[in-house]
């Protein structure tokens, strides 16, 4: 028997964190390594490292805090409380990222490092709990499908909002440190209502209710036996190095190349308004073919952006719609990855006998995490080794390798992400197949158990 369908208040209340979230994520990914080399003054490789180093501490956290929440019990659930008692803090660290201090050298460096870890730390104590709650809410592929369509819509209509509007906050509230401080606070106090509105509408099943009996080397045996979950996690990291090496730089190449700095938020805005829109065709898309389908029809529309970039960029009119085509493209992607998460827990289930929510969303944060760390070191050290500079102008040999690392890297790992997703092995029946002998399963265990307990007369 398929699982009810979920109320929309549940849904449209469940995809609102993920405005939250993009509060942080969008404005860290749009403008944070721009922050550390054009207002704080650090050097792009040393900013690039302080990605990673944060990144890549926090990392092993996650696992353990998917282990900690999978086995929480409290009148709310297991993941509903991080959301509800995280989010102030959350808040609290993402403003000190952008505290103005006056700091320089080594002080300046420890500051930036420390605060970030900090900050990163918060996001898992939240964010893990946000994203297992989706394969708690209910076991139906389709509506996880509408769950994770959702959310993408969503974040990406809040970065749409974050890259139009931040740098008008920042210059509306003084410019420099002290502007991107008080928008910090901003966006943090907006992201801890979202979080509560996670908390006061969703609601979790009482699926995997004996996860609190299960050790975690069971759950990592799970995860690393999940093969549905690697894939999934190997063609996610291409899409990290990807989008790391086109959005990180894209602000640089709006600022240098074009010399139109007062263009990177109607760049970045149009890029994400892109996403937001194709949201609904790729979930008509995802309901008629498949998941896998839609992910790798996302790859083949973004390779074109690159491709139109490359020759267009320069004219106003083909870089819009060069942005435009790689924002499509990245929407099915993101709706692929976060469509197809949920259903591997039940594949880990059916493979390993353990369900681990906690364990699945724990480990695919620490994998990203490690990717983001890698892709923004690796992306610092080659803007120092093609010359960049901060506030100065560019070579034309720098300007042109810096395209090439946009456009090819992101062009490059799009198509790789296309390919790892072309082994994954679940559709639509072949899920309902899982959850019948899961249900099977459980039903001869529990008469297993019924039996050995009835006393012998």
């Amino acid at each position: 028997m398929s699982p009810a369908p979920l109320p929309w208040s549940r849904k449209i209340g469940y995809g609102a964190g993920d405005f939250g979230f993009n509060l942080f994520f969008s404005t860290a990914s749009f403008y944070l390594l721009y922050y550390y080399t054009d207002v704080l003054g650090l050097p792009p490789a040393t900013a690039g490292w302080v990605f990673a180093i944060a990144l890549i501490v926090d990392a092993p956290f996650d696992p353990y805090i998917g282990y900690i929440a999978s086995k929480t019990r409290s009148r709310w659930g297991k993941y509903r409380p991080y959301l509800a008692f995280g989010a102030i803090p959350l808040a609290i660290s993402w403003a000190m990222m952008f505290f103005p201090v006056t700091l320089t050298g080594g002080a300046l460096l420890l500051f930036a490092i420390s605060t970030h870890i900090v900050f990163r730390m918060m996001m898992a104590v939240v964010g893990m709990p946000y994203l297992a709650l989706s394969a708690s809410m209910t076991r139906d592929s389709q509506e996880r499908g509408v769950l994770a369509s959702l959310r993408m819509v969503a974040a990406t209509l809040c970065g749409l909002f974050v890259a139009f509007s931040t740098l008008k906050f920042v210059e509306a509230f003084g410019g420099s440190k002290e502007g991107f401080f008080v928008t910090a606070i901003l966006y943090g106090s907006l992201a801890s209502v979202a979080f509560l509105i996670v908390f006061f509408t969703a609601r979790e099943t009482d699926d995997a209710d004996d996860a609190h009996q299960t050790s975690f080397g069971d759950m990592w045996r799970s995860v690393r036996t999940n093969r549905a979950f690697w894939i999934v996690t190997s063609a996610m990291l291409a899409i990290v190095f990807g989008s790391t090496m086109f959005s990180k730089t894209l602000p640089y190449y709006f600022k240098y190349a074009l010399e139109r700095p007062d263009l990177i938020g109607t760049g970045l805005a149009l890029m994400t308004g892109a996403v937001a829109l194709s949201i609904p065709l790729w979930t008509l898309l995802m309901r008629r073919t498949s998941k896998r389908i839609m992910w790798m029809t996302g790859a083949t529309i973004g390779v074109s952006g690159y491709a139109v970039f490359t020759f267009l960029g320069d004219v106003p009119g083909g870089l819009y719609v060069a942005l435009a085509l790689i924002g499509v493209g990245a929407g099915g992607g993101y709706l692929g990855f976060w469509s197809m998460m949920p259903d591997t827990v039940e594949y880990g289930e059916w493979n390993s006998g353990v369900r681990s929510e906690g364990g699945v969303f724990g480990v695919v944060m620490l994998v990203q995490k490690i990717g983001f760390a890698l892709a923004a070191a690796l992306l610092g050290e080659l803007l120092s080794a093609i010359g960049y500079q901060a506030g100065v102008s560019q070579s034309e040999q720098t300007l042109e390798q810096m395209k090439i690392l946009m456009l090819g890297g992101g062009a490059a790992m799009a198509t790789l992400g296309a390919i790892i997703i072309s082994f994954y092995p679940i559709d639509r029946k072949f899920h309902a197949n899982l959850l019948n002998e899961i249900e099977k399963r459980r039903a001869s265990d529990s008469s297993l158990k019924s039996s050995r307990d009835t006393p012998k007369l």
